[in-house]
């Protein structure tokens, strides 16, 4: 939250204001509310940094004694976790939920690894794009991400070209205040936008985790593809040149800049030189890329497509141990990919936590003096680097 209070203004949320609440039990803590009290936009588009200010101020409200640190290593040590922070304290406890969100899941083409980070930049990684004024800058993908930043870079003065390897790009249409009521039964509007579909992610949420990883896994990676928001498209159609079905091949450092070769779909090899590549190219929620866990615990987790496989209470297969967010997604569907997710995921998690320490409160005997060790930790709440 604190990183994306200081995104660049006019990079916004693509979600409405009524579907990205901090799920609470306590009422009037909505965003919109939050928007409203100030005077701002609480549909869309809404920044990013007004949504980053919304959950520090609900956490500063509601949870104060959070504890700003990050956790260099998680490890399991005889069925205890321990988390070992950058001052060298030690954490100990019997539960521990990841909450990460997509910290860590950016996810960059295999192409440009051997590029300097200065160069390839991630687009979530980015919160001023002025410093790109009069560079030629070249964009991958046609999400959300990649078209936003395109849109920023184009309003500061920057040479940008879009290359995608698909057809082209796609922007969604903007939600009429009022609909026929047929459209209203036919496409319920949701969380996650009107459609049948999302009205049954929102409201059977533990649908999907019932269904086989051969049904689930690619539903999951393919509802709700790339796309813009209808805000966005009057400000990249016709002023930023779309290359559809290209494939990124090689890049390098040339000079100051990159050299990009890319494929097209008839054979068409094209070397395109710039100062900077921007890869809106989302991410991929593998348990590999959280290097705060050990690997000896991360090799003890079961796996769907990469992420931790859950129980329906959000455990993975070591117990004790919680995902909630994007990395729960493959176990769960579309609908944890987003914030609106966290409004089923945190009252099933709460319930278990308590239900497991009742367990554990009953079943463990009071022993004597003598054999009473230093009190552990009951819970631990990791989010990585926050």
């Amino acid at each position: 939250m604190h990183a994306w209070a200081s995104m660049s203004p006019g990079m916004n949320l693509k979600s409405f204001g009524w579907a990205t609440n901090v799920c609470t039990p306590q009422p009037h803590f909505t965003f919109p509310e939050y928007c409203a009290a100030r005077g701002l936009e609480t549909i869309e588009p809404i920044e990013i940094a007004t949504f980053a200010r919304y959950g520090i101020w609900v956490q500063q409200q509601l949870v104060p004694f959070v504890e700003p640190v990050h956790v260099s290593r998680l490890a399991n040590n005889g069925g205890r976790f321990e988390l070992e922070l950058p001052t060298g304290e030690t954490v100990r406890a019997r539960r521990v939920v990841s909450a990460v969100g997509l910290t860590y899941f950016e996810r960059l083409p295999a192409e440009l690894a051997s590029l300097p980070p200065d160069l390839a930049i991630h687009s979530a990684n980015e919160s001023d794009f002025t410093r790109f004024k009069g560079k030629r800058v070249v964009v991958l993908g046609a999400g959300q991400s990649a078209l936003q930043a395109a849109a920023l870079l184009h309003e500061s003065d920057a040479d940008v070209d879009m290359y995608v390897r698909g057809w082209g790009v796609y922007f969604g249409g903007k939600m009429p205040a009022r609909r026929p009521i047929r459209h209203r039964i036919l496409y319920p509007n949701t969380v996650l936008g009107p459609g049948r579909e999302n009205w049954v992610l929102q409201h059977i949420p533990m649908l999907m985790h019932h269904l086989s990883d051969e049904k689930r896994v690619p539903f999951t990676r393919k509802h709700l593809g790339p796309a813009g928001a209808w805000w966005l498209k009057d400000r990249v159609e016709g002023l930023i040149p779309v290359h559809p079905f290209f494939q990124l091949r090689e890049a390098r450092a040339e000079g100051d800049g990159v050299q990009l070769l890319f494929a097209g779909r008839d054979g068409e090899e094209r070397i395109v030189h710039a100062d900077y590549v921007v890869a809106g190219t989302g991410y991929d929620a593998n348990l590999d890329r959280l290097a705060f866990i050990e690997p000896a615990l991360r090799e003890q987790m079961e796996r769907v497509a990469g992420a931790p496989r859950l129980s329906r209470h959000f455990e993975a297969s070591v117990p004790g141990l919680y995902f909630v967010g994007p990395a729960s997604a493959f176990s769960f569907g579309p609908l944890f990919r987003f914030v609106a997710g966290a409004s089923y995921a945190t009252p099933v998690v709460a319930r278990h936590l308590m239900r497991s320490q009742r367990a554990s409160a009953a079943f463990t005997m009071k022993p004597s003096v003598a054999e009473v060790a230093p009190a552990d930790v009951p819970a631990g709440v990791t989010g990585g680097s926050r």
